[in-house]
């Protein structure tokens, strides 16, 4: 989430500093789409092969068997299969580098899209790595944490991994090693280490600053009904009947904590005596959390954030005075806000969309949260929060972010505007794009230029938010990757159009247009 109090500012910017050069942000894009019928090819690895055998010139993989390694394949509800592969070099993957190919329901090969970098066939090992164990200290080094604070949900939490990472033009080896934590204040660090000498060559934080029934009020004041969960519990040598906020009604779980102003992950579970929640906060994470899930169950068939019904988290009354909500890799958490900043962050179904959007995105396109595609990221989760809006409050829907629970005490204040970005200081076109090391290169300010587009989109003739939404979900996952800049968004929103809307579509020039709008071309 964006405009972060001034007390948390200086933080902040000491805390996202970056060591590559910012003025790669909006550089000449290195992404390849190319649109054509190139013929049928199986989706095995002996046809991938022939496949790039044929089309060696347009995209520059010599041996496929050696150069890309399968990532994942899937199927779509117009029967296309999307396959994603990552580019490798000697068995080392390489950071951000992938392909995808796109097939259509007579399995010809229709499109491929992605990020190869003939540079990184230049690396040559000549010595021996440091030690995997070495890196992870060193890591450790860089990030004060609570070890009792670790999100031991994650099965990457201080997992060293090797890639090969491009460093000013030429590749090292490099071990990615994540640091997933709560205490003293929540972090999701990726820090790279250069794997022939120790040195840190990278870090950002991920941490994004967004069968019962029962009732509760919420936080704007207004009765909502809850699923809940029954249960008999022993304290000490009685039982009690407890009413717990855990909805068992859809296939993903929906569970709501409450760290009771402490920092420790989950915490406890919500509950009540009688079927009335009295706690505002935990009434509309856990109301709202349904109402996410319900919009891409029904929009787009997805089964919760990762697709698989994972049980969907989240946890209320986070520290104290906390004017923020994350998302932190495997759950949602919202504080309570100091009542000026904000009311509790857990009062904005689009908060809610937003924070829970990115926990869709880590598991699809995974963008890197770092200037363009983490202002993408940013963007994206902005985008479903207003779409979701629309299908919940269509009473109350605007092009705003946050608006519900932002500056209480300031009359039409939000954190965001789609509309217009520059209402709150955000840049709407590329000429106004902010470089900067603060913020991972600004992803929450340079997110106002494909917020922008977006409602362009959304509002030109011909064009509804239904319409929208579904070339947006499309393109977040089946054609984004996690290196994807601006231009390659567009590109992967107008091929989105072009699959459910067709070529020269209204919609598909909606896109280009929307995005020529705003500078990107």
């Amino acid at each position: 989430m964006k405009r972060f109090l001034s007390v948390f500012l200086t933080f902040l910017v000491t805390a996202f500093i970056v060591c590559i050069p910012v003025t790669s942000s909006a550089a000449k894009s290195n992404h390849n789409f190319l649109v054509k019928n190139m013929g049928k090819y199986s989706k095995d690895i002996k046809g991938i092969a022939k496949f790039f055998k044929d089309y060696k010139k347009e995209f520059n993989v010599e041996d496929a068997e050696k150069e890309l390694v399968f990532k994942n394949s899937k199927n779509d509800n117009l029967g296309y299969t999307h396959v994603k592969l990552q580019q490798v070099v000697d068995g080392i993957p390489v950071y951000g580098k992938e392909y995808i190919i796109h097939y259509n329901n007579k399995d010809e090969v229709y499109a491929v899209n992605g990020n190869f970098d003939v540079k990184a066939k230049q690396f040559k090992r000549n010595k021996e790595f440091i030690k995997e164990k070495d890196a992870v200290a060193i890591a450790i080094a860089q990030v004060n944490f609570d070890s009792e604070s670790l999100n031991t949900d994650l099965s990457d939490n201080l997992v060293p991994k090797l890639f090969l990472y491009e460093l000013n033009e030429e590749y090292i080896p490099v071990y990615l090693i994540r640091i997933n934590f709560l205490s003293p204040v929540p972090g999701d660090w990726f820090i790279f280490i250069n794997a022939l000498n120790g040195e840190v060559v990278e870090k950002y934080n991920k941490i994004r600053t967004v069968s019962v029934t029962g009732s509760g009020i919420g936080v704007l004041g207004d009765t909502k009904t809850l699923n809940l969960d029954k249960v008999t519990v022993k304290i000490r040598n009685k039982t009690e009947t407890q009413y717990q906020t855990n909805d068992l009604t859809r296939s993903a779980v929906i569970t709501t904590y409450t760290a009771n102003n402490a920092t420790r992950l989950p915490g406890s579970i919500v509950y009540s005596l009688s079927q009335i929640i009295n706690d505002p906060a935990a009434v509309d994470a856990h109301y709202y959390a349904g109402v996410v899930y319900d919009y891409y169950k029904t929009k787009f068939g997805r089964n919760g954030i990762d697709n698989g019904n994972m049980t969907i988290k989240s946890t209320v009354h986070y520290s104290r005075n906390y004017v923020n909500a994350f998302w932190n890799g495997s759950q949602m958490v919202y504080g309570d806000g100091d009542g000026v900043n904000s009311l509790a962050l857990s009062g904005g179904l689009d908060i809610i969309a937003h924070e829970m959007t990115h926990g869709v995105d880590e598991y699809e396109a995974d963008l890197i949260y770092k200037d363009q595609s983490g202002a993408l990221n940013e963007s994206f989760s902005d985008c479903f929060g207003t779409f979701i809006e629309y299908f919940a409050q269509k009473n109350k829907f605007d092009w705003e972010m946050g608006e519900d629970v932002w500056t209480p005490k300031i009359a039409n204040d939000a954190l965001r505007s789609l509309q217009d970005p520059t209402k709150y200081g955000d840049p709407a076109h590329m000429n106004d794009y902010n470089y900067t090391t603060s913020d991972n290169g600004g992803v929450h300010t340079n997110c106002g230029i494909p917020n922008k587009a977006c409602y362009l989109i959304a509002t030109s003739s011909g064009m509804t938010i239904e319409k929208t939404e579904q070339i947006y979900y499309r393109a977040l996952v089946n054609y984004l990757t996690q290196s994807s800049d601006f231009k390659a968004a567009k590109e992967a929103l107008i091929q989105s159009a072009v699959d459910l809307y067709g070529v020269n579509s209204v919609e598909a020039n909606a896109v280009k247009a929307a995005f020529e709008a705003v500078g990107i071309y």
